[in-house]
């Protein structure tokens, strides 16, 4: 793609997602939602479903190129615009939603001027929260995408395979983990492809970035419901952002800071004080998008989703029709979102949950294929199943150790939870937990005493959905020692505290509490490895690199000591030869040892296609039926042996991945 059609690609895309952030604010704003937070976090949410509509639509059908998905898109958002609109006045609707839309820009400003004020610590959380948004993006922009193994492995491979395929037709693909591609839910990578089907590669690690203030709002606009001061509410929201392991996935292709927030959305929206079914829909909308992009969410939506419809039929006298209609519409979101990767693997493959969780019930007749076992109390395996688990007092010692965060092999994402969650959010959550039991039974012998003065406030019973929810969310993890798969849990700890500081007294101790997170947070972000952020003189190197180089560049190219995540995961030379000689609907050729780097196979604007060809006799036989141009070899494959042989008719290129896991070869005869 040339840069004349990059910046086409950028304007087309920053229209259209202009068309539907104002659809979103429009719903917002017909929703009478409680404040400009909530506000700003309804919009997030459903400009998310909304973009994806189009996409799944398109994409269930094999129907989806940039083309098609602008034109239906933009009849779309502005379809759902008028609807929200109803038989309001053009004028007096259009200047709600621009007071609206002026207050939620301002949002992150007056939340520094506030605590600024207030001479709170909480001011330069918000202040270096922003800041680290806006640097992230930048660095997101100027850094090749990779950011870990699972990123090429299989995240991005999904974005390559829908354009390539023109929607979400199961792929062929090898036995093993690259089914992933086929099985795993997708709504955050269709997300990241929302944005790259307009544009190329250089996009995909900044939409993740769409999840921050998410996360944010999220755990203060609750906090404040539990009558913590807003000051507070700031710096917790902030502690969950710069939180590690959410700095390390807003910045990557990554899903699990993206899911988060749709369940804390979720969570907010279901447990609202007085639910209304235009609120029990935005719940459903969050838990539909939480439920379409990662397995973990099936827990806590579920326990959301009973909570939602369980409140709404208080209503049920008073507007017996509204609450049927949302209640219906709502789980069918919900349904539908599970149906599109549940049923579909159930149907193609005999498996709900392909390709992991490999499970046989003859009791139950249940025979589900797959590569991976439940693997409960087998520690020796270690992360080769599904439930991932340590048993809990070797997770608290290896937490606590000294030094920080001790390392277990395989087991090393612990450090990604910061010192500040470790250390002051998991305690304290723990005590609150404790305390809201106190309250809640307390609140029961007060009523069979008749001791007024026991009685629990309302608040205290509206928090306890939310703490079953965390509850549901630790008890289910596979992987408590994973921080990443935690962040929704973390949020809601963070609003447990939010609960106690709320309570009369306790003002201090919030004001301890959102300084302590406060400068703990900084720690842990300058302590973040690997990071995905760049250092300023980074930053400065690869600016000066220009595109499509600078996609292909590996670390030490661009400073001494930098992280190899940080650079090109493709060799220079080869990454060059890549964007050059595979074009348009040139065939790029694997086999069954495809490595683990399968979003190499594709240019930066995924517009070749990669092809599985079967390994053993009559390989090359193969590769020219498949018409492929170049042909990928693993390191030790007795195919590259095939391929080496000078009357082959293919040639050399060089190695294609920087940890020398695989080449590739170009066809010299036809």
């Amino acid at each position: 793609m040339t840069g004349d059609h990059f910046w086409t690609g950028v304007l087309l895309s920053a229209v259209l997602n202009a068309l539907a952030v104002v659809a979103a604010l429009a719903l917002a704003v017909r929703a009478r939602l409680g404040g400009r937070a909530e506000r700003a976090l309804a919009v997030i949410m459903t400009w998310n479903f909304l973009v994806m509509c189009p996409v799944y639509a398109l994409g269930l059908t094999n129907h989806l190129t940039a083309r098609a998905l602008a034109w239906t898109s933009a009849p779309f958002f502005a379809v759902v615009f008028v609807a929200a609109r109803g038989r309001t006045p053009w004028a007096a609707f259009a200047a709600r939603l621009a007071r609206a839309g002026l207050e939620i820009v301002r949002l992150p400003f007056d939340a520094i001027v506030l605590c600024a004020r207030a001479r709170s610590l909480a001011a330069l959380a918000a202040a270096f929260t922003l800041a680290m948004i806006a640097w992230g993006l930048w660095c997101s922009y100027l850094s090749p995408s990779w950011k870990q193994w699972d990123a090429l492995w299989y995240h991005e491979p999904m974005v390559g395979f829908a354009i390539q395929n023109h929607g979400f037709a199961f792929v062929d693909l090898p036995a093993g983990g690259a089914q992933k591609i086929n099985g795993y839910p997708r709504l955050c990578e269709m997300t990241q492809l929302w944005f790259v089907i307009f544009t190329d590669r250089r996009v995909i690690d900044m939409v993740g970035y769409v999840a921050a203030p998410a996360l944010a709002l999220s755990v203060f606009v609750l906090a404040v419901r539990y009558g913590c001061e807003r000051v507070v509410a700031v710096a917790l929201g902030c502690a969950l952002v710069l939180m590690p392991a959410s700095v390390r996935m807003l910045g990557s292709v990554y899903v699990d800071a993206h899911n988060a927030a749709f369940v804390l959305g979720g969570a907010h929206f279901a447990t609202r004080p007085k639910l209304r079914p235009g609120d029990a829909l935005l719940a459903a909308v969050c838990l539909a998008l939480a439920v379409g992009s990662k397995p973990m969410a099936l827990v806590p939506s579920a326990v959301l989703g009973v909570v939602a419809a369980a409140r709404l039929l208080g209503e049920a006298r008073r507007r017996p029709a509204a609450v049927a209609g949302a209640i219906a519409l709502g789980f069918s979101l919900i349904a539908a979102s599970a149906a599109a990767v549940y049923l579909r693997n159930w149907v193609h493959f005999g498996n709900p949950f392909w390709p992991d969780l490999k499970y046989e019930n003859p009791k139950w007749h249940i025979h589900w294929p797959g590569y991976v076992e439940w693997g409960t109390n087998q520690f020796d395996r270690g992360t080769g199943r599904i439930d991932m688990n340590l048993p809990l007092s070797d997770l608290l010692e290896a937490l606590y150790k000294i030094p920080y965060s001790y390392q277990l092999p395989q087991y090393d994402q612990m450090w990604e939870y910061g010192i500040g969650m470790t250390w002051v959010v998991f305690p304290l959550a723990v005590a609150a937990t404790a305390a809201l039991c106190f309250v809640l039974a307390r609140d029961v012998a007060g009523r069979l005493l008749g001791i007024p003065g026991w009685r629990a406030a309302p608040d205290t019973f509206n928090l306890v959905p939310l703490a079953a929810t965390l509850a549901a969310i630790v008890r289910a993890s596979p992987a408590l020692w994973g921080a990443r798969y935690q962040i929704a849990a973390a949020g809601l700890a963070l609003v447990m505290i939010g609960w106690v500081a709320g309570r009369r007294g306790f003002q201090g101790f919030g004001e301890g509490v959102a300084g302590a997170l406060t400068a703990m947070s900084f720690v842990s972000f300058y302590w973040e490895t690997p990071r995905t952020w760049l250092k300023w003189s980074e930053a400065k190197a690869l600016a000066r690199i220009p595109y499509p180089r600078r996609e292909v560049t590996p670390a030490p190219a661009i400073a001494p000591g930098l992280e190899i995540w940080n650079g090109s995961p493709v060799t220079l030379d080869v990454g060059l030869a890549r964007e050059k000689q595979l074009g348009p609907g040139a065939v790029l050729a694997f086999p069954d040892a495809y490595g683990v780097y399968m979003a190499l196979f594709w240019n930066n604007t995924f517009s070749n296609r990669a092809v599985y060809v079967p390994s053993g006799p009559g390989y090359l036989d193969r590769l020219a039926q498949a018409g492929a141009t170049w042909a990928y070899c693993a390191t030790g494959d007795p195919t590259c042996a095939d391929l080496s042989r000078p009357d082959s008719g293919w040639e050399l290129v060089g190695r294609l991945d920087v940890e020398n896991h695989g080449s590739v070869y170009r066809r010299t005869r036809w």
